[in-house]
């Protein structure tokens, strides 16, 4: 391709769409550029020029997959709690084909390419659900003293390590409920034998 020549844009969309479809057959660990510049009609050589590696061709095909996700808002907390896990789970488990995220991002050892899986692929969700846990502390119905980066955290914590692992989709309402009840009994007395020299916590 000349300089100054404008890219061909039914190969872009011919080569996205024969790499969905050979990660969906073959996996991971299967894929090659050169099936998908066969499935697509086109050659290696072309794909290359467009993505230097097989890893964003790759991350830029699953995005096709994935839209750009409203943020809930419910004016409930919980609704949008619960919304905000549904929404990652939708996107990340029920989207994108079975083990591919996890194999791709192992495979993305450098960190430019990991960055780019991160805000490509699981950004733009992850900041749907921060919006809602934002609108949820200005109303003031979440603690002061946790910080929302960390409700969203925990929350997509248990949705991407299922993901990662290939394991059923956790319930959103029962992981939501968990949080927002917290998991201790009596936090006040844990966090006070935590704080007692390690030979006298056994007489608590």
């Amino acid at each position: 391709m000349s300089p100054g020549r404008p890219r061909d844009a039914s190969i872009d969309g011919a080569v996205l769409a024969a790499t969905v479809d050979l990660l969906r057959e073959r996996g991971w660990s299967g894929f090659a550029v050169e099936a998908v510049a066969t499935r697509a009609g086109t050659t290696k050589a072309a794909i290359r020029r467009r993505w230097p590696s097989r890893q964003r061709l790759a991350v830029d095909a699953l995005a096709t997959l994935l839209d750009t996700p409203e943020v809930p808002d419910n004016a409930c907390t919980r609704c949008d709690l619960i919304a905000s896990v549904d929404l990652l789970t939708e996107l990340l488990h029920d989207r994108l084909p079975p083990g591919v995220l996890a194999a791709l991002l192992a495979d993305c050892t450098e960190t430019e390419l990991r960055e780019y899986l991160v805000n490509t692929l699981i950004a733009p969700s992850r900041d749907a659900a921060r919006t809602a846990v934002d609108r949820a502390v200005g109303r003031g119905e979440l603690r002061e003293d946790v910080g929302p980066a960390l409700v969203v955290d925990l929350l997509a914590s248990a949705v991407y390590q299922r993901v990662l692992f290939g394991a059923a989709p956790q319930d959103a309402r029962t992981l939501v409920d968990v949080l927002l009840r917290g998991v201790a009994v009596d936090f006040d007395r844990l966090l006070w034998i935590s704080r007692q020299p390690k030979e006298a916590r056994h007489h608590h």
